[in-house]
């Protein structure tokens, strides 16, 4: 069995196939305050991944003050998150920063847009209101322009998914 390459992100092991480890890149890295990044970016099939990776995540069900804060705080940060990597891979897509893509990442000719977060300890039911909240700060010309298809799933669903290692 051929040794399967993993990044370690928020204590659970995704598959490091044909990926972007945009946050750890230099591009990234040397481009100062104001721009945050997902872990990564990943072709799956025709799909372009940016996935987010969290340990816990608020609980949106959960009324208190302090809680929603919190939720609020945290879908705003994913959401930059997700904008900002778009905006920085699609420079780096474009020649504007500097290629900082692997030599064996693999673009299809067209894919769809994915955001991804990954909750590792989270229950279900809970993530369609994630979605819900994250779907609704996008902005209207990111989804005029890109159309993203917004996921929010826990650890189990990730491995029925083959995106992490169990």
């Amino acid at each position: 069995m051929a040794m399967v390459s993993v990044i370690t992100e928020s204590g659970m092991d995704f598959i490091a196939e044909n990926i972007f480890h945009i946050e750890k890149s230099k591009v990234y890295t040397n481009i100062g305050e104001g721009v945050r990044s997902v872990e990564f970016v990943r072709v799956k099939d025709d799909k372009l991944l940016f996935v987010e990776a969290k340990t816990t995540f608020p609980n949106p069900d959960n009324p208190s003050e302090e809680n929603l804060a919190r939720f609020e705080s945290e879908i705003k940060e994913i959401s930059d998150k997700f904008i900002h990597s778009l905006n920085l891979f699609s420079s780096v897509e474009v020649g504007v920063a500097e290629n900082a893509l692997p030599n064996d990442f693999v673009l299809p000719e067209k894919v769809s847009l994915v955001f991804l977060l990954v909750i590792k300890k989270h229950e279900p039911e809970w993530c369609k209101n994630i979605v819900r909240a994250l779907t609704a700060v996008l902005p209207l010309y990111l989804n005029s322009i890109w159309k993203p298809e917004v996921y929010v799933i826990n650890q189990e669903i990730a491995a029925e998914l083959n995106l992490i290692i169990a």
